[in-house]
């Protein structure tokens, strides 16, 4: 068990470094990882525009943080060769034009990411979150998955279990099946997972998740699960 601790920290280390010089260098490597590139990765920054999600005690929205953690996830899952869409690139709804009110363009976003989603049967669907609860204690990242397929479920215990290794040793919390409330794991078809990486209520968790390295951390601790996922389809 020890040798794997250091490998794996090893390996969170050295990637840390790596990317930092691929990105002081604008070299980003694509090499491909072996037998991988079939999948493609749908990054999607949860809310985005009007819709600015739950937002925090010093006034910082949920979309924010979303966009910025999806950001940085997009840039190290291109670095280790994985193909990657990400549903929103800046603060805006992605509804369409003819959406006039705040329902309709609400409707219309979600249908569309709900497309990008399905566009593809190799696509897997990794949504961006951040929590919140009257109970301002509650704390540490929380994976949810479709219902409509096992795939999903084996993804979100990877991401889980790589997020709670390399990031939040003392989290406990386990991966939960989405209820009608999340509709595009509800209603997905392909193998989707939905990350809510802390909570904005609780003032110390906010901090670290509206912090860039943190962030940077997140992410890659996410990017390592999906690997993970993605090396057992090869077993």
């Amino acid at each position: 068990m020890f040798p794997i601790c250091i490998f794996i920290l090893c390996f969170f280390c050295v990637g840390f470094y790596v990317l930092e010089f691929l990105r002081a260098t604008s070299n980003v490597s694509t090499g491909k990882l072996p037998g991988k590139c079939e999948y493609t990765i749908v990054i999607d920054a949860g809310h985005g525009g009007a819709d600015g999600g739950a937002v925090a005690s010093d006034g910082i929205s949920e979309k924010v943080i979303n966009l910025e953690i999806a950001y940085k996830l997009n840039y190290i899952l291109r670095a280790y060769g994985l193909n990657t869409v990400m549903t929103r690139t800046d603060d805006e709804s992605i509804h369409d034009s003819s959406a006039k009110t705040l329902r309709e363009q609400k409707v219309s976003d979600i249908h569309k990411r709900m497309s990008i989603m399905e566009s593809d049967e190799n696509n897997i669907f990794v949504s961006i979150h951040q929590n919140k609860f009257s109970n301002s204690s509650l704390w540490g990242t929380q994976v949810f998955y479709s219902p409509n397929t096992t795939d999903s479920a084996v993804l979100a215990n990877c991401i889980q279990n790589s997020v709670c290794s390399l990031l939040q040793n003392d989290n406990k919390r386990v991966i939960k099946k989405s209820g009608s409330n999340i509709y595009l794991l509800y209603y997905a078809k392909r193998t989707a997972v939905l990350v809510e990486c802390g909570f904005v209520s609780n003032p110390q968790e906010n901090k670290l998740l509206e912090n860039s390295d943190y962030q940077r951390k997140m992410a890659f601790s996410i990017a390592f699960g999906i690997m993970e996922y993605i090396n057992t389809k090869d077993v």
